[in-house]
């Protein structure tokens, strides 16, 4: 989460909330507290929406992988073979 200072930009807006989330923030929220919570959700909230992006050009990326060389072979009996080599050759050693 990121703080801001007094002496970052900042742009002024107006915001059109549901009255009763309102009545929320002004009970539970101090006054000069409401913008920092207000940002911070805000930046949340694009925070996860990029992460979001990132997610789905990774997803476009492997279906382009996958259309252009298929499907791999499984490597996991190559792995597990190798463990087991390993693990014998550590066993003969003590």
């Amino acid at each position: 989460m990121q703080t801001h200072s007094k002496t970052t930009d900042v742009a002024r807006v107006t915001l059109v909330v549901p009255g009763k989330l309102w009545e929320d923030v002004k009970r539970l929220v101090p006054v000069g507290r409401r913008s920092q919570l207000v940002t911070e959700a805000l930046e949340a909230e694009v925070n996860r929406r990029q992460q979001q992006e990132l997610l789905e050009n990774i997803r476009q990326f492997q279906d382009y992988l996958f259309s252009k060389y298929g499907e791999s072979p499984s490597c996991v009996h190559d792995i597990n073979q190798m463990r087991e080599e390993r693990d014998a050759e550590i066993a003969g050693l003590r």
